[in-house]
């Protein structure tokens, strides 16, 4: 179903209503069906109905789902690519813990879905966007966790009761339920629409947030400035020492401002700010992890996987000449180089026992951001026969580029030294459909938001030749897209 462009201004305006519809009668069959399922399995069964809908603007459907006392929401959204998914509400929930967390997880949402309904009304997306996808979020290391990411468990992974995909100006609902063979479809019925026309008067009532005003916030390290070089120091000594080849240390900021963060007005300037990155929030109660990260973990669609190796940094030039030589510096970079070259080839070794075969760009190019440039070499494999994208995710991360390599070695360091609880900074965040396809990224340039507190995170890479300044001022620099949203300021 489209919507023109000025039916999507004035709904967005807050002008418009959203004449949104659901058939009682399709959701109450769907929910027989499921139940009829549920009673001879013994078990409880998914049941999901999919259909077109008017377009939404899924950053609004997210702020409003949080209006309505949804308490899980989450948000997903490639502004470049106009692909976007939100979420509102718990179907049902999948909470992983220890090292196995993400193993755990896939076997868990393999046995949910088992014999799941599924119902398509005429003119829906095919793909993984739409049906039962969970989506979610694990933590970067399940063995040192502390007490800031509480309500953040090891892994989660979210059945939403209500999901929307857009596409372009095309947009569609799904709704999911887990069905017992004791419900009663008609009252399960009622229930869901009770709740959808909760979720839509939120829609409807509430106004696009004021983007205009900056507001003061003050800072302060985690960890003193002084200290974490000395850190980075010690590291690359250890790193020449030959206990490994790389450590990725991550500092954390706490900013904090005179009235609660609001993460809608945050998320609308990143997306505005930096179109080619992935902007993603995950909503539990008030707390809210949000980010842009450039980093994609893995696109898993029809058999194939797409993934990146994203390491070596620089900042972008003032003037267009400034810029070019900045980045042909960054390629021709030993230091940048061989750190890149690590994650290239620890990307291509996990990824060979899950696929047919694997291919990998035969030299890094430049991504460019608005106030940094990466080196990313592009990589892609055909999975084998059974594997999912979470079977590939468990063997991705952490990826060097966030942990180190080896990887044992690294980690070891890392909760040795680092003395930060990293939580989801750093970890997979992001999708999986039904058929096992969806979509995760590494939570970087991000920020855990709790009232008017905000932690921030950024790392780099520490190799044999770091320096522990000019590594400081990599990690401001990656810190300011999040301070400056948070800040509101362009």
């Amino acid at each position: 179903m489209q919507s023109t462009a000025c039916e999507r201004d004035k709904l967005e305006s807050g002008a418009w209503a959203w004449p949104l519809t659901l058939d009682r009668r399709l959701l109450a069959d769907a929910l027989r069906a499921a139940e009829t399922r549920a009673a001879r399995a013994g078990r409880p069964i998914v049941a999901s109905i999919t259909m077109p809908v008017p377009w939404l603007d899924s950053l609004r459907f997210f702020d409003a789902a949080h209006t309505a006392g949804f308490t899980d929401t989450f948000y997903w959204e490639r502004p470049a690519l106009r692909i976007a998914l939100a979420s509102a509400g718990s179907a049902a929930t999948i909470v992983t813990s220890g090292r196995d967390h993400i193993t755990a997880a896939a076997m868990e949402r393999h046995a949910l879905l088992d014999g799941a309904v599924r119902i398509s009304v005429a003119g829906t997306l095919a793909g993984s966007l739409v049906g039962p996808l969970l989506a979610g979020g694990f933590a970067f290391d399940p063995l040192a966790r502390g007490a800031l990411w509480d309500g953040f468990p090891d892994g989660l992974l979210v059945l939403p009761q209500f999901a929307l995909a857009t596409d372009g100006d095309a947009a569609w609902l799904t709704v999911n339920a887990l069905v017992v063979a004791a419900d009663d479809p008609g009252d399960r019925a009622d229930a869901l629409l009770v709740s959808l026309a909760r979720l839509r008067a939120a829609v409807e009532r509430d106004k696009p947030p004021d983007l205009a005003a900056p507001r003061p916030l003050t800072t302060r390290d985690l960890r003193p400035a002084a200290d974490w070089m000395a850190l980075v120091a010690a590291t690359t000594a250890r790193i020449r020492a030959g206990e490994c080849e790389k450590v990725v240390l991550a500092r954390g900021v706490e900013a904090n401002a005179d009235a609660p963060f609001a993460p809608t007005v945050a998320l609308h300037r990143l997306r505005a700010a930096y179109p080619d990155t992935y902007i993603f929030a995950f909503r539990r109660g008030e707390r809210c992890f949000l980010g842009a990260t450039p980093e994609q973990l893995v696109r898993v669609a029809d058999g194939q996987a797409h993934t990146m190796a994203l390491a070596g940094s620089a900042p972008r030039g003032a003037s267009r000449e400034a810029d070019e030589a900045l980045g042909d510096a960054l390629l021709h970079s030993a230091k940048n180089g061989g750190e890149h070259a690590i994650v290239v080839a620890q990307v291509r070794d996990a990824l060979r026992p899950h696929t047919a075969y694997v291919h990998v760009a035969p030299a890094p190019r430049l991504l460019k951001l608005r106030n940094v440039q990466h080196l990313r070499t592009p990589i892609s494999a055909a999975l084998a026969p059974g594997r999912c994208i979470l079977d590939v995710i468990a063997a991705l991360h952490p990826t060097p580029a966030v942990g180190g390599h080896p990887r044992a070695a690294a980690l070891a360091a890392i909760r040795a030294t680092e003395q930060l609880d990293r939580g989801w900074y750093a970890g997979p965040v992001g999708w999986v459909g039904a058929d096992g396809s969806g979509e995760f990224a590494v939570a970087l340039r991000s920020a855990l938001v709790d009232g008017g507190r905000a932690t921030l995170f950024a790392g780099c890479g520490i190799v044999a030749d770091s320096d522990p300044q000019a590594e400081y001022d990599e990690s401001c620099l990656k810190l300011q897209p999040m301070l400056r949203a948070l800040a509101g300021e362009d």
